[in-house]
């Protein structure tokens, strides 16, 4: 699979958060591991964060584009949060449906560390509106807070958030598409605003293998082990036409 990887700030203009410690150092540690996991895992990872930027408006516009250039999978931004010294706790932020899977499987890890649990939210923020992925932002923790700081360990965090990007949370194990007749490959609704018109694939009958699959309205949603048909790796196909082993 192939993420983008936002280490939250750490670009000339775009700065992070102060508090006990500095986001930006904070952000930089949990990111440099979860790019090092993901790879280490058979990932690529597009490391999606500028060097520098005129204003905090091009910083999020360069990481928005450095992704939907490679296109990327599914992209990551990872940020601290910080308020007044007491709120403390990690959330995830997500818009689409995908988004808000993996959102929770990463604050599911992440809650296990110890930090309190406040919940997979909706927000507009920019790198998630402008992404032509599903994308998440996770606010690890408060870098402001003692009882966030006393538990933080970058080791620990890269590995809840890696675990929530690429765990499955159930059946992980490769399966095979079996198709029985002609029939079409179709974009989801997200993936179709950002497509051409006739973005339909034909499929032969035969087995295809296939990383994981969901059931939604008499189709399913197919995850191809690459991108190699039509660019994407998400597919519905009509579940009347094929069969899942």
């Amino acid at each position: 699979m192939k993420f983008g990887i936002d280490i939250g700030h750490n670009c000339p203009h775009d700065t992070g958060a102060s508090g006990i410690q500095q986001e930006d150092k904070l952000t930089k540690e949990v990111g440099e591991i979860v790019i090092k996991n993901l790879q280490k895992a058979g990932h690529t990872v597009i490391n999606c964060t500028p060097k520098f930027a005129n204003a905090l408006s091009d910083s999020l516009r360069q990481r928005t584009e450095k992704a939907n250039t490679e296109k990327v999978d599914f992209y990551a931004s990872i940020h601290f949060n910080a308020s007044n010294g007491i709120a403390n706790g990690t959330e995830v932020y997500a818009l689409t449906k995908k988004g808000s899977e993996v959102a929770n499987r990463v604050l599911e890890q992440l809650v296990a560390l110890g930090f309190r649990n406040r919940g997979v939210k909706i927000l507009n923020f920019f790198v998630l509106t402008n992404t032509n992925m599903p994308a998440i932002l996770i606010e690890c923790c408060f870098c402001d807070s003692p009882i966030d700081m006393a538990k933080y360990n970058a080791v620990a965090i890269a590995n809840a958030i890696t675990k929530g990007l690429t765990d499955k949370s159930g059946d992980s194990k490769p399966q095979t598409l079996v198709v029985k007749q002609p029939t079409f490959l179709k974009p989801s609704t997200e993936q179709v605003q950002n497509l051409p018109a006739g973005s339909c694939i034909s499929l032969a009958p035969g087995n295809y293998p296939i990383l994981n699959s969901y059931f939604e309205e008499n189709h399913y949603l197919v995850e191809w082990i690459d991108s190699s048909k039509a660019n994407r790796r998400e597919h519905f196909i009509f579940a009347g036409h094929c069969q899942i082993k």
